[in-house]
């Protein structure tokens, strides 16, 4: 499970799995689901939330993936972004580093910085993570 503080756009870069995905975000106002398609988005806008991945396996409820892994916090046009990647079960000669599912988290609420300052993620206080 990872925490995040503040405003951020989750987006589904792509799906690599026959088993359905999907992320689940839990705050203080309740748990909202995201679908694992590409292009499904959602954006939180919380103090503090948590985002974690699960798959569906046929005739099974729903599951955490095994794997999640947060990539670095980068800058996108001046705005921090991280991908996060997941591999939600393990399967004879697959990759252990094999991402099913692939998502983009952006800060939205970069107008803090100072004008004329490239935001960064040295920057960006927003991001928190917790394994």
């Amino acid at each position: 499970m990872l925490r995040y503080h503040g405003p951020w756009r989750i987006t589904v870069l792509g799906k690599d799995t026959d088993f359905e995905q999907r992320v689940l975000v839990r705050g203080r106002y309740g748990t909202r689901v995201l679908p694992g398609c590409a292009g499904a988005s959602l954006v939180v806008d919380e103090d503090s939330w948590t985002l974690a991945l699960e798959h569906l396996a046929p005739g099974r409820l729903w599951r955490p993936n095994l794997r999640t892994t947060p990539g670095p916090l980068t800058d996108r046009d001046g705005t921090p972004c991280q991908v996060v990647t997941s591999n939600d079960c393990h399967r004879s000669g697959k990759p252990l580093d094999y991402a099913n599912l692939v998502l983009r988290l952006e800060r939205l609420d970069t107008a803090s910085d100072t004008p004329g300052t490239p935001a960064g993620p040295a920057r960006s206080p927003g991001l928190r993570i917790r394994y």
